[in-house]
């Protein structure tokens, strides 16, 4: 393949990045040994490798055995994973879950913490949350190179704007703006995103460049990795999947992304409850109380409830009706469950992956997630690295090895 030929400047921090990935992805390893891999000359890879060396992301240092003739050992190149730092934030609708990690993804530090006080606004609290864990972290702030901010609701990651998230009671809210005093530059974008990156660079999906992840808690959202990118839609507004019609006879007036979405009606926990609220006075000996959690309604339909049985039946009905034809459209490597009600487990993704595979005639793995309440956390550092260009997920990144040739 051959790559046009980009500016001095463009094509300087693009072989950086190249020089500091292979370190980091074959490392230990030569200066030589660099120049002959990239087919760049060794007075261009030494420049470089001193550069990486003066920031402190790189090393040099004895690696291996003595020569047999006597000869001295190797000085080869190491990788430096605790040089510089990422902060990634998880905002939800109850609670907030923040992580640094370092430039390899190992957590240094993590806090969880309610999304609300009393008598304080939702963001002021959290900003004042992740003031004091960046103290108490005792990381010196220049060397964490970002900082990024997942949010339960509708974003436009590109302007740093949260155009609706009900839960934190905010709206077309100046995101990137209001955390500036974290450290810069400061990325915004919705949760569910942020938890499939997140599954993609730790959890279920590495590897995968075709990725679906479905979270099914309070409401139901969906991030997509289509082709190594994130898809997010003309207007930003992909992936809000509890939207999705599954009554094809029903009509009502226009509703809003704010409204609880028809698919959330039926197969989300809140969805759940509400509907064995409603049943409950047709199963007088039902062990379900009057406020049963989704935990609590999956733990009685084991125990074989009846009541527990049609409500946990009717959401999975439509979840696998909605995830088949997703599915039949997009045609994704792996399908992700997600959120509060995965903690059904197996026998949960036993039945969707039944469902759906009697339905939809496209192949397609489908597991639980396996990052947990940290996905979407883990999603934003990777997101700061990603931007800083200290990761790469896909085969699509925007820096290509570019040789001096102009040959890649």
């Amino acid at each position: 393949m051959r790559i046009e030929k980009k500016t001095p400047s463009i094509m300087g921090r693009a072989n950086k990045a190249n020089v500091l990935h292979l370190i980091k992805d074959q490392g230990p390893i030569s200066r030589a040994s660099v120049a002959k891999t990239l087919n760049m000359s060794r007075s261009t890879i030494s420049s470089i490798v001193d550069q990486l060396i003066r920031e402190g992301r790189v090393r040099e240092g004895l690696t291996g055995e003595s020569t047999s003739a006597g000869g001295r050992r190797p000085v080869d190149l190491h990788y430096i994973p605790d040089a510089r730092f990422a902060l990634g934030v998880d905002i939800g609708a109850t609670k907030t879950i923040a992580l640094l990690t370092d430039l390899a993804g190992n957590v240094i530090y993590r806090e969880k913490f309610w999304s609300h006080e009393s008598g304080v606004m939702p963001m002021a609290h959290i900003h004042a949350r992740l003031e004091r864990m960046l103290q108490n972290a005792s990381i010196p702030r220049n060397n964490i190179i970002g900082t990024a901010i997942g949010f339960p609701g509708v974003t436009l990651a590109n302007e740093g704007v949260v155009v609706e998230a009900n839960p934190l009671e905010i709206k077309n809210f100046l995101a990137r703006d209001f955390f500036l005093n974290l450290p810069a530059p400061i990325w915004v974008d919705n949760d569910v995103n942020m938890a499939v990156i997140g599954e993609r660079w730790k959890g279920a999906a590495v590897g995968r460049d075709n990725v679906v992840l479905i979270a099914v808690g309070t409401g139901i959202g969906a991030g997509f990795i289509l082709d190594g990118r994130i898809y997010r839609g003309a207007n930003s507004f992909a992936g809000e999947f509890g939207h999705l019609q599954i009554d094809p006879s029903c009509v009502t007036e226009r509703r809003s992304l704010g409204d609880y979405g028809p698919l959330e009606r039926v197969a989300s926990g809140k969805g759940m409850q509400d509907y064995a609220l409603q049943q409950r006075p047709y199963y007088p000996h039902t062990i379900l109380t009057d406020t049963a959690t989704a935990d609590e309604i999956f733990a009685a339909e084991q125990a074989g409830d009846p009541l527990a049985r049609e409500v946990v039946e009717r959401a999975t009905s439509h979840l696998v009706f909605s995830i088949a034809n997703m599915v039949t459209l997009l045609n994704p490597d792996v399908v992700i469950i997600g959120g509060g009600v995965a903690r059904a487990g197996e026998p949960l993704i036993q039945r969707i992956k039944s469902g759906v595979s009697r339905l939809s005639p496209m192949p397609c793995d489908i597991v639980l997630a396996s990052l947990g309440e940290d996905a979407a956390a883990y999603g934003s550092a990777a997101t700061v690295l990603l931007k800083a260009g200290e990761i790469r997920l896909t085969g699509f990144d925007d820096w290509q090895v570019v040789s001096e040739s102009g040959d890649a």
